[in-house]
């Protein structure tokens, strides 16, 4: 085996002088709040703004999605998948607008938009499609749930979809860090920078975006809805989505017992029927999935 020079031996990255580098400047950037946050799309924006408004035209919002062909093709899948049931194809963007309704194509509008933005790491697409996936199915549970307990669905299911956004987010950062400063960081130290710091930048992107107070502070606490000040019953529905989609994606099986003896149950008041038409669901938010990502 050659030896390697003592010159370039030197120039070689030190993982652990690069994993404090990367855990110090993160945290420096969080402290200081001068984190890069990506910013909402103009036809996202405008998608958001139009269908708060009564009597939004969908005429005008066909031609405002039109202006992102990317947009106007998953609006047409999302139309088309599983969980809205089509009686015959949804073939044209005006079909699917009708079909989905205002509050549904402001869902879609943020779904697109992550999963085009967000959920898009070069270099680490398995990881993010993973990610992606799971955030979906954690949206369709919480729907569910807010459903059942006649809470507000569109909230519930963005709640669902936006809890792990500080991840992708996190993770291009650390992409670009190591890029910048020339850096190596350990796997198991970006991970760990994740994990740590994931809920509050998302919650920070969700204020950035200037989306509803209880999504944001439900972002933050979904680990520990407990400590919400104000929507703890929005975290603790997303907490147990959370775990739901964990268990229906990756081990392929829901196991209902440890499901009934999950903690968020007795606060949230579900009743064991409620409970069984949500994990009845199951099937059919793993093929939604599936077909939208």
């Amino acid at each position: 085996m050659n030896a390697v020079h003592p010159e370039l031996e030197a120039r070689r990255p030190d993982p652990a002088l690069g994993s404090a580098t990367l855990e110090a400047q993160v945290e420096r950037r969080i402290a200081a709040r001068t984190l890069d946050l990506p910013v909402l799309p103009e036809v996202a924006t405008q998608v958001m703004n139009m269908t708060a408004e009564e009597g939004c035209s969908m005429v005008a919002l066909a031609g405002v999605i039109r202006r992102d062909p990317a947009m106007a093709s998953h609006f047409l899948r999302i139309a088309n998948s599983p969980a809205y049931r089509p009686t015959s194809p949804v073939v044209t963007l005006q079909q699917a607008l009708g079909r989905l309704g205002t509050g549904q194509i402001r869902q879609m509008a943020l779904l697109i938009t992550c999963k085009a933005r967000l959920f898009a790491v070069p270099g680490h697409e398995r990881e993010v499609r993973a990610l992606f996936q799971h955030s979906l199915a954690a949206a369709l549970f919480s729907q569910e749930i807010a459903r059942a307990r006649r809470w507000n669905v569109e909230e519930a299911f963005l709640c669902g979809l936006l809890h792990d956004i500080g991840r992708p987010v996190l993770l291009q950062l650390l992409v670009d860090l190591q890029k910048e400063l020339r850096v190596k960081g350990s796997a198991d130290t970006v991970a760990a920078i994740i994990t740590a710091h994931h809920a509050r930048v998302g919650s920070e992107l969700l204020t950035h975006w200037a989306l509803p107070a209880q999504i944001a502070e439900t972002v933050l606490f979904h680990h520990d809805p407990g400590g919400a000040p104000t929507f703890r019953k929005t975290a603790l529905m997303t907490a147990l989505a959370d775990d739901l989609a964990h268990a229906l994606l990756e081990s392929k099986q829901i196991d209902e017992a440890a499901v009934r003896a999950h903690p968020t149950l007795g606060p949230l008041n579900m009743y064991a029927d409620e409970l069984d038409a949500l994990l009845a669901k199951r099937e059919l938010f793993a093929k939604t999935v599936e077909a939208i990502s």
